[in-house]
């Protein structure tokens, strides 16, 4: 009874972490889509924002991996306390003066470093209530390599999810480069190239399809290779039961 316990409490919080860590996957994947799509180049307070949202998809990625600890939810807490600073020094900046239209595109009448800001709190306050529920980190759950979950699709969605967070890290450094080289970056930058809004969504797109056909070949990889541990070498053989 407690083993099946256990094992939805570590199911849950699994399922928990994924969604979190999709919503930020739709959250830097709009920033992205902002950037190569419309050419809208990401200012320094806009950099320290997407090193928040990465840092924040750290926690979820780590818990999936490894499995649920405490120690992961600060990890996450910590860089949405940074990113959340740099949401509201952005913030502040642009309301010190009436006239001023903000920076860059609104979304549903706010700046997407406002929507920031509400991300960065959000995971603040729902790391520190999945630090509350003790259940998982009772559990003893070592990750999705080690013990897959019984829903498979859970399983290569957490692997998938956590190839897009990964890429898109990769894209939001190398992105940085050709804008701000080796130096400071721009406080205003000059629009980069656009591949236009259509362009810009299957870039995004695209993405996504790749993490998720990669999280299903991880997925059928560590689940053989599990499979092969469970069953260990075959120590019998016909001779021995002749």
């Amino acid at each position: 009874m407690l083993n099946a316990i256990n094992a939805r409490a570590t199911d849950i919080s699994r399922l928990i972490n994924l969604l979190a860590l999709l919503g930020l996957v739709v959250v830097i994947a709009g920033s992205l889509d902002l950037q190569f799509g419309f050419g809208e180049q990401p200012c320094p307070l806009c950099l320290v924002q997407r090193s928040g949202m990465i840092g924040l998809a750290v926690g979820p990625l780590l818990n999936l991996l490894w499995g649920m600890r405490p120690a992961h939810y600060a990890i996450s807490i910590l860089a949405a306390v940074a990113g959340g600073a740099g949401s509201v020094r952005q913030i502040l900046l642009h309301i010190a003066d009436p006239a001023d239209p903000g920076y860059g595109p609104a979304v549903l009448g706010f700046h997407l470093y406002t929507w920031a800001f509400i991300t960065f709190l959000i995971g603040t306050v729902g790391c520190a209530l999945l630090i509350m529920w003790t259940a998982p980190f009772d559990a003893a759950d070592n990750g999705v390599l080690r013990t897959p979950s019984h829903a498979r699709a859970l399983t290569i969605g957490a692997l998938g999810v956590i190839t897009w967070v990964t890429i898109d890290a990769l894209i939001i450094g190398l992105a940085v480069l050709p804008e701000c080289g080796l130096g400071p970056c721009p406080d205003n930058p000059d629009p980069g190239p656009a591949a236009g809004d259509i362009g810009g969504a299957l870039l995004m797109v695209g993405v996504g399809i790749v993490s998720i056909v990669i999280g299903y070949l991880l997925d059928r990889r560590f689940s053989n290779r599990l499979a092969s541990l469970t069953r260990g070498p075959d120590t019998a053989t016909e001779d021995d039961h002749g």
